[in-house]
């Protein structure tokens, strides 16, 4: 019997660590940490079959003893005891130097070496920083092109199998930026029923247009996030490269719209702590070929090879452990951080991150930005006194508090030599209703309106006619305005966050007109018998106004 529970025990064993590898697929690698508790797991289960099988041993003993008066001594003790202490010895020993090691290597002991992994380029931003190119610039957040992606799916080929992955990753193609997605099985039944054909179709939301396109592939995509068994990205990865440490696949088009998904290679910079990336690995998502790149190597295509979390802890680091730990704790002389927001702007082929900088004691003003190649985490601090992202945020909804507008994370531009925040603002429902211009260097002063070309042109001399076709995924358009005419019957006004507003009676109703800088200069002089026009939008507020004139002999 003994012999019969002793295989069970096995058999059982190495299928609860074969469930856990296929689960967690932890890389068989001394440098990472998902090995070590890999390796603890298979040593307790150890233990505790031993255990099971020393109290059967026991239990036979004390039989064998009672019904024939043998003293044979098979309890745990005698056979297992060696065995299970050794392992527990070792499971204790690891737990031990795993405790140690995580805080000798920890920023409190080695603050320095932190901030010594990555170096910052220091320029002006009024000399340094790049002209925002308008025929670049991101508009749309993530939700945004979500929302105008997920319309197109209508037009596929078996929709009811498909649904779109909430992916929606930014990339450079052809130096534009984009949003891209591709779809995915919407369940397991679904899988089964066109795992053979694959997936055909990816989404891309062009960010400045608005604009979005079914992209439908010569080849299927037999490898992605959504598939089930050994053509799951990672899982085929790991089969594929079983000893390599490398992050979770993250899907990219190139330049000529072929499908990959990238996987960044890391390494522990201190002993088992703190992952950085030293490569990546290309998964074709149609043909399954991969090749593994060093980070001096990789395509020019490949937009992000370090990730959001892995850059601003990076920064952090560098401007926080400059002077050691305790610097941080009590003085804190020098101690810089990042602000609690970022986004990504394009400049000519790559992804660039962005975020403020800030002193350890500053809650609305920022020291400079940090601009950051997500490619090859080439970091330059531009340095300009400015309000943080949040306090732009505020103002800018400030200016429309009336509507209850939620601002999205603004995107940072440099128009006529001065920066700039642009924020798009949001209803309740997540849609963009219209678009303000935060000056970065006094956020007080905000511009709004809900046509975007209008907006930039404002602010700087080049054309911003490729913006004339952006999309605003709120299903208004300004043809589906109304055009008002009519007379002012009676007239008056009041200060809005700053603002006049002017409210207009005419013919039994009441519009509203906002002073704003491309406001007519005739605007202030508006009187009782006034013929005008404007475009009728929400909350009887009127666009495009113009008073009419009249013409005297």
């Amino acid at each position: 019997m003994r012999k019969m529970l002793s295989r069970c025990l096995v058999i059982l064993l190495l299928a609860i660590m074969a469930v856990t590898y296929w689960i967690f697929l932890p890389p068989l690698n001394l440098l990472s940490t998902g090995f070590w508790f890999f390796l603890l797991e298979g040593m307790l289960l150890t233990v505790l079959g031993l255990c099971l099988l020393g109290m059967v041993d026991s239990f036979q003993f004390k039989g064998a003893k009672l019904f024939s008066g043998r003293k044979e001594v098979t309890t745990v003790s005698g056979k297992y005891g060696k065995i299970i202490t050794r392992l527990g010895a070792g499971i204790v020993l690891m737990l031990a130097l795993g405790f140690f090691m995580s805080i000798f290597n920890s920023r409190l002991f080695r603050a320095k070496s932190y901030a010594a992994v990555i170096s910052v380029k220091e320029a002006d931003f009024n000399q340094d920083f790049p002209e925002t190119d308008i025929s670049k610039l991101a508009l749309l957040d993530r939700s945004s092109a979500e929302k105008i992606g997920d319309t197109y799916l209508g037009t596929i080929d078996r929709v009811s199998q498909f649904g779109i992955s909430d992916d929606y990753r930014q990339v450079t193609i052809g130096q534009q930026p984009y949003r891209v997605s591709p779809l995915e099985y919407k369940n397991f039944w679904k899988w089964l029923s066109n795992r053979k054909e694959g997936i055909s179709y990816y989404v891309k939301v062009n960010q400045t247009t608005g604009k979005a396109e079914l992209v439908r592939l010569e080849q299927a995509m037999k490898y992605s996030d959504s598939e089930y068994m050994f053509r799951d990205t990672l899982r085929y990865l790991r089969f594929k490269y079983p000893f390599t440490i490398f992050g979770e696949p993250s899907f990219e088009v190139d330049d000529e719209g072929n499908p990959y998904y990238v996987a960044t290679v890391y390494q522990p910079k201190f002993m088992l702590t703190s992952n950085d990336p030293v490569g990546v690995i290309l998964l074709n998502a149609a043909t399954g070929e991969t090749k593994e790149y060093d980070l001096d190597h990789i395509p020019e295509w490949v937009d992000r090879v370090y990730s959001a979390d892995n850059v601003i802890t990076r920064v952090d680091d560098y401007y926080t452990y400059q002077d050691g730990f305790w610097n941080t704790v009590f003085s804190q002389t020098g101690v810089k951080h990042t602000t609690d927001s970022y986004n990504y702007i394009s400049i000519g082929s790559d992804i660039y991150l962005y975020t403020g900088i800030t002193s350890a004691t500053a809650d609305s003003s920022n020291l400079g930005f940090i601009l950051v190649n997500m490619r090859t985490r080439e970091v330059t601090n531009y340095k300009l006194a400015s309000a943080t992202e949040s306090a732009a945020m505020e103002s800018a909804e400030g200016e429309v508090q009336e509507k209850k507008y939620k601002a999205t994370a603004p995107t940072l531009a440099k128009l006529n030599d001065k920066a700039y925040y642009i924020v798009s603002l949001k209803d309740d429902a997540g849609l963009v209703k219209s678009y303000a211009v935060v000056d970065a260097e006094d956020y007080q002063q905000v511009t709004v309106n809900n046509d975007i070309q209008s907006l930039i042109s404002q602010f700087t001399d080049v054309d911003t006619s490729v913006l004339s076709g952006t999309v605003v995924p709120s299903g208004e358009s300004d043809k589906d305005l109304e055009v008002i005419k009519g007379v002012v019957e009676q007239l008056a006004s009041q200060m809005i966050s700053g603002s006049t507003v002017y409210y207009i009676s005419s013919s039994g109703k009441i519009y509203k007109v906002k002073a704003t800088e491309e406001s007519i200069d005739q605007l202030p002089f508006l009187k009782v018998g006034d013929h005008f026009t404007g475009e009728l939008t929400k909350n009887n507020f009127l666009q495009n106004f113009k008073i009419e004139v009249k013409k005297t002999d």
